[in-house]
């Protein structure tokens, strides 16, 4: 506030034209209104809302894939195992096929040279001569490895005793085969004479036996080889 002596010299000093209404501020109403702030509404999603009828279909589509997908592997599965087992039984009539013409071919080969290593046992042969005893081995390795007996005690006209004689204990088939492989092969293995079911044969066909009253004395049982004192020629053919 001023003095009193201030105004006064103020009051003065103004122009007498002067009003004090000259000295008013401007209105309010003319100042500028300030920036108004943006009104920001926040904005509320609605939840999803699931259909429970196309969840299920959903889950039951998926679950009618994976038995298709297992059932796929399952038949995949099964047809290897088929092929595995037909191959296999390919490959196992292959090699019978191949080990049924190894053994044809020992076979000729045997009949050819005399000589076999089938492991045949000779334990029963005794001291039957060199060539009895390859033509023990020859044989009994062709027909299936009958027990082949040699050198025994017999009395009479045998050649059992000299060694110079064998008996294979046969049955019917074998031994209607082996006595004829060994006619066939006479000369070849040295033999003098064959005796198969109360029948003989020196080479020229079976002759009739008497009866010795049991199977084994009328030979029913084996197949007689008599051999002469010395190895045939060796020329052996196939049986």
């Amino acid at each position: 506030m001023l003095p009193a002596d201030a105004t006064s010299s103020a009051t003065a000093v103004l122009p007498a034209t002067l009003s004090v209404a000259a000295l008013s501020l401007p209105a309010l109403e003319d100042a500028p209104a300030s920036p108004a702030q943006p009104s920001v509404q926040p904005v509320v999603l609605d939840p999803q809302v699931f259909d429970a009828a196309e969840l299920i279909k959903a889950v039951q589509l998926a679950e009618q894939e994976i038995e298709r997908l297992a059932a796929e592997r399952e038949a995949a599965e099964l047809r290897a195992a088929e092929e595995k087992v037909t191959a296999d039984r390919e490959a196992a009539k292959k090699q019978a096929e191949e080990d049924e013409d190894g053994d044809e071919s020992d076979n000729a080969a045997a009949a050819s040279t005399g000589s076999s290593d089938c492991g045949l046992d000779t334990s029963n042969l005794g001291a039957v001569k060199s060539h009895v005893r390859e033509a023990a081995n020859f044989l009994g390795c062709l027909f299936g490895e009958p027990t082949v007996l040699g050198v025994a005690g017999r009395a009479g006209t045998s050649d059992h005793p000299s060694g110079k004689a064998l008996d294979f204990m046969v049955d019917r088939s074998t031994g209607d085969a082996l006595a004829e492989c060994v006619l066939r092969n006479q000369a070849a293995l040295g033999v003098t004479y064959v005796i198969w079911r109360q029948r003989i044969n020196h080479g020229n066909g079976f002759e009739a036996m008497e009866d010795r009253g049991g199977a084994t004395a009328n030979h029913m049982d084996h197949v007689h080889v008599s051999f002469e004192s010395s190895s045939g020629s060796k020329d052996l053919q196939g049986c």
